[in-house]
């Protein structure tokens, strides 16, 4: 089944201008017809009013006894002034209808929406009375009408031509200007699998493309990184699990050939087979653990605030009877110590430092220290071992990394327990170190910080 299609960017930044433009022409088009309407309105206003201020002079100076007053006079006069599209009456001044004309195109009511009626009254003394008459002109617009008809349609076409000029321009311009990302799309399209050590290029571009290819860029770095640790990581797991599996494999052929009838033989092939599956079972453990502690989506860790103290105490009472007599067992801790951890994972924490501890430490002590300094917790586990060189303590949180395989492998590790010790560190916001200790041997140092009931004690 097709997925639908999205529109390019091109034409959706060309559907977006257009439409920002269509909304601003049409507020300057109806801003302009309006305000012309009303320029040339005030205009045809002002020459209304200097009609009837003409009228009501020459009026004055016709009208000069009473007997001027008939109807049929004053109809007469004011037929000189009369126009097609206006109405022209004299009244007295309690509103009494003394003489109108009306032009042959009068029309009270306008007819459009752009038509209106105009009202010019002006007052006229006459000589030989003390009463007021006056003169009063209305006028519809019609004859206008084909003006705004002309302006009208020009603004249409205008605002038609401008739309239609400024689509072509935007998607001319949003051509150009994403032209860059064309070329970016161009170049990702020819990095496969198997070929993330190719990188973008990029000169001459803009901000934000730059910002997009370096972003991208680092993301090759980091999918480069990942498969590569994890072609790494399947390599020497495949190592490792190949190793157990041979002298399996070895100590069942021996069975086969002649260990079915010797006794001793069939026993010294029990307690190897025995020891590997141990040690296969331990190496996939420890494979699982370390998957699920560096996987975000896992929400078997459940941190709450507990105290330090009992654990330690747990960790000591359990550990004591497993250390050999010449290897001495201390700790030592401040009381009052609580922390936001997930008990069974500090737990493990502990179990691994103290196991690597007494693997490689011959005789000699172990000593744990906790203590609180600042917003932090320290955790110290050092002892007097058999040490490494300084350049290798960096590389000793990678996965199966060993000092010295054939050494590792007779104490019985498999070089994924400090990988787990810092993937539980990790997710515990805190940081974990080995520096060479002042007796030879090592000194884990880890620094978790204190629970807010532990700061507020202080």
């Amino acid at each position: 089944m097709l997925k639908h299609r999205r529109h390019s960017l091109k034409w959706r930044l060309t559907l977006l201008f257009s439409a920002a433009m269509l909304i601003l022409l049409l507020f300057l088009s109806i801003f302009i017809f309006f305000s012309t309407s009303n320029l040339v309105y005030q205009h045809e206003q002002k020459l209304l009013n200097q009609k009837a201020t003409a009228i009501a002079s020459d009026l004055k100076t016709e009208i000069n006894e009473e007997a001027s007053l008939r109807v049929t006079y004053l109809t007469r006069l004011l037929t000189n002034y009369a126009d097609i599209n206006q109405s022209i009456i004299l009244i007295d001044q309690n509103g009494k209808q003394l003489a109108s004309i009306q032009g042959a195109n009068w029309n009270k009511e306008p007819q459009d929406f752009y038509e209106r009626t105009l009202i010019a009254k002006e007052p006229v003394q006459l000589p030989f009375s003390s009463e007021l008459l006056f003169v009063q002109i209305t006028t519809t617009t019609e004859a206008l009408e084909w003006y705004f008809s002309i302006l009208l349609t020009i603004i249409l076409l205008s605002s038609f031509f401008t739309l239609l000029l400024s689509g072509i321009g935007g998607y001319l311009l949003s051509k150009w200007g994403l032209k860059p990302l064309d070329q970016l799309i161009q170049q990702i399209h020819t990095i496969f699998p198997k070929q993330l050590t190719q990188r973008i290029h990029h000169q001459h571009v803009e901000t934000e493309i730059y910002e997009l290819i370096n972003a991208f860029n680092l993301l090759l770095d980091r999918m480069e990184e990942a498969l590569v640790s994890q072609q790494r990581f399947v390599t020497d797991a495949s190592h490792e699990l190949r190793t157990p599996l041979s002298i399996i494999e070895g100590y069942v052929s021996l069975l086969q050939r002649w260990g079915k009838n010797k006794p001793e033989v069939r026993e010294e092939a029990l307690v190897a087979l025995r020891q590997e599956c141990k040690r296969l079972f331990k190496l996939i453990d420890d494979l699982l653990s370390l998957a699920k502690l560096q996987d975000a989506s896992y929400l078997g860790s459940v941190k709450v605030v507990q105290p330090l103290t009992p654990l330690l105490l747990e960790v000591k009472q359990a550990w004591l009877p497993i250390f050999p007599d010449q290897i001495k067992l201390s700790f030592e801790w401040e009381e009052s110590l609580s922390l936001f951890m997930d008990r069974e994972r500090i737990r493990q924490l502990l179990d691994i430092l103290l196991d690597n501890a007494r693997k490689y430490t011959d005789e000699g002590q172990v000593r744990v220290r906790a203590y609180r300094d600042g917003e932090w917790v320290h955790i110290h586990v050092e002892d007097t071992g058999i040490g490494i060189s300084e350049k290798e303590i960096p590389h000793l949180f990678k996965r199966f990394y060993r000092v010295d395989k054939s050494r590792t492998r007779k104490r019985g590790g498999n070089g994924i327990g400090l990988a787990i010790a810092q993937a539980i560190v990790e997710d515990h916001d805190g940081s974990i170190t080995i520096i060479p200790s002042s007796q030879q041997g090592l000194c884990v140092k880890v620094l978790l910080k204190k629970s807010d009931e532990d700061q507020t004690d202080l």
